[in-house]
C-alpha cells in the first residue's frame, strides 16, 4: 500500500483497488493479508546474527508468528541459503503454505557466529480479512482499443527485479500522457501472478486490450533483450524487434516466449490471449544476482535504466503508430503534383542530375512544411497508394517496400493531411 501511495503522488489519477483475502479469482484465492514488525536470529551469546530489520530479504515472506528456542539440527530445515553463492541472501517466498523461515548467507553458516541454542523470533500477523491491492492508470486515446503496460510490485529490496521496472513503466506512462495518442494506454501496478489475475478477473473492458508490455528488469548492466510475445507473429512483437535493431544496431538478446517468468504467462493464457513482449537489460533468470541480495542498488545504475526508458519511449512511438490506411478512393493513382507532392519537372528521378546540396533546395524539390520530400518518399506514396486497402498494415508497407517504418509513417501523415486516406 505504501509503494502505490508513493507512485500515487507521481501519478494523481493512479486508483488504488482492494480486493478481499479470500476471494476467488479463477483457479486462485486471494491469499491473506499479511504484515511483519520484526524478526530475528539470536545465537548462543545472545547477538542477533539474522537481523529483518537490517534487511528484509532475512525473512521468508509470508512467514507465520514464531517464537522458540531451537537447537541447530531443529534450525536448519528453517535455513534457506546458496552455497554456490557464499556471500549473498537468497529471496524466498510461501505466500500459500503456512510456515515460517529465514534466508542468510552461506557464509555464515561457516562462522564463528552460528553457535546455538539460537533465540527465534517473528512478529507477523495474518490477516484473512485484509485486502490484496493494486494501482490502475488510464490514458484515453482516439480509440479505446488499449495498450497494457503491466508491472509489479512485490520483491522488497530487490533492485533490478523489480525496482527498475516499477520506475520505467512510471516513467514512461508519465510520458505518454503528455501525447495526443491513437490508443489508449492502461498501467497496471500490482503483485506478480495473483495481482495480474485480479486484474484481468476484475476488468470487464479486458476485450479492448490489443496488446502490450510487461515492465521487468530494465537496470542492469547487460545488453538490451527481449522476451517475445507469445505469438511472435504478432504486430507488437514485430516493431519490438524492429525498434530494438534500429535502437541496438541490431546488437541485442532474443529470448523466444515460454510459459515462466512474469505475467505475460496470465496475459498469454488461452482465455485471454493478449500479447505482451517485454523488453530488458539482465532478464531475471539471466544474471547471477537475481532473486538475491546482490540485486542491489550497486547492480543497477540510473544510466542504464534511463538507456531502456528511451528505448521504450521509441518502441511507444512506433506502437502508437500501428494502423492499416486505407485509400478514400481506390482506382488508379492519386495525382500527387496538383497536391505539391511530386516534382513539377518530370524524367529525372532515377537519374544522378540536378542533386541538390545538403540543407540546400534545388528548384525542382518540393518542401512540405518542414519535411523535404525526397525520392524516397516517391517511393513510399507509390507504395502507399498501391497497398492501402485497409487490409495491409503500415509495418506489411514498410516490410514490401523496404522502405523503413519511420518513412512509411511520414508517408501517412502527409497523405492523412491531404485526405487521401484513413487510419
Amino acid at each position: 500500500m505504501k509503494t502505490l501511495n508513493y507512485f500515487k503522488n507521481i501519478i494523481s489519477d493512479l486508483k488504488i483497488k482492494k480486493i478481499p483475502s479470500s476471494s476467488k479469482i479463477f483457479d486462485w484465492e486471494v491469499p491473506a493479508e499479511w504484515n511483519i514488525k520484526d524478526a530475528y536470529i539470536k545465537n548462543a551469546r545472545g547477538k542477533k546474527i539474522i537481523d529483518f530489520k537490517k534487511n528484509n530479504l532475512h525473512l521468508v515472506s509470508y512467514s507465520i508468528p514464531y517464537q522458540g528456542i531451537l537447537s541447530k539440527e531443529e534450525l536448519m530445515p528453517h535455513l534457506h541459503t546458496l552455497p554456490s553463492k557464499p556471500n549473498l541472501i537468497p529471496y524466498r517466498t510461501s505466500y500459500y503454505k503456512k510456515d515460517w523461515g529465514f534466508c542468510c548467507s552461506n557464509k555464515l553458516l561457516k562462522s564463528n557466529d552460528f553457535k546455538g541454542p539460537f533465540k527465534v523470533f517473528i512478529d507477523s500477523s495474518i490477516n484473512k480479512k485484509g485486502n490484496l491491492v493494486y494501482g490502475e492508470a488510464y490514458k484515453k486515446g482516439k480509440k479505446k482499443d488499449e495498450i497494457l503496460l503491466s508491472t509489479y510490485c512485490c520483491h522488497p529490496s530487490l533492485a533490478n527485479d523489480n525496482l527498475s521496472g516499477l520506475i520505467t513503466a512510471i516513467l514512461l506512462f508519465e510520458y505518454i500522457k503528455n501525447f495526443s495518442t491513437q490508443f489508449s494506454y492502461r498501467l497496471v501496478i500490482a503483485p506478480e501472478t495473483i495481482g495480474a489475475l485480479c486484474f484481468l478477473k476484475k476488468n470487464k473492458n479486458i476485450n479492448k486490450i490489443l496488446a502490450g508490455t510487461i515492465f521487468s528488469c530494465t537496470a542492469g548492466p547487460d545488453k538490451l533483450s527481449i522476451k517475445e510475445a507469445y505469438d511472435n507473429t504478432h504486430w507488437i512483437n514485430k516493431i519490438s524487434h524492429l525498434v530494438l535493431k534500429k535502437f541496438t544496431k541490431n546488437n541485442y538478446i532474443i529470448y523466444p516466449f515460454s510459459p515462466e517468468g512474469s505475467d505475460e504467462r496470465q496475459y498469454a493464457s488461452p482465455g485471454f490471449r493478449i500479447p505482451t513482449p517485454s523488453l530488458h537489460k539482465s532478464k531475471y533468470y539471466e544474471y547471477d544476482q537475481y532473486h538475491t541480495s546482490g540485486d542491489n542498488l550497486n547492480f543497477i545504475s540510473a544510466s542504464n535504466l534511463n538507456k531502456t526508458l528511451n528505448l521504450y519511449k521509441e518502441w511507444f512511438r512506433a506502437v502508437d503508430s500501428f494502423c492499416y490506411p486505407k485509400r478514400k478512393e481506390m482506382k488508379g493513382e492519386f495525382m500527387l503534383g496538383k497536391r505539391n507532392l511530386y516534382p513539377g519537372l518530370g524524367g529525372s528521378l532515377n537519374q544522378k542530375t540536378n542533386i541538390r546540396k545538403k540543407k540546400q533546395l534545388n528548384k525542382n524539390s518540393i518542401l512540405y512544411g518542414k519535411t523535404i520530400i525526397t525520392k524516397n518518399h516517391l517511393v513510399g506514396f507509390n507504395w502507399l497508394m498501391h497497398m492501402s486497402d485497409g487490409k495491409n498494415s503500415n509495418l506489411d508497407i514498410s516490410k514490401r517496400s523496404n522502405l523503413s517504418l519511420s518513412l512509411i509513417n511520414e508517408c501517412i501523415k502527409i497523405f492523412h493531411e491531404k485526405g487521401l486516406i484513413t487510419t
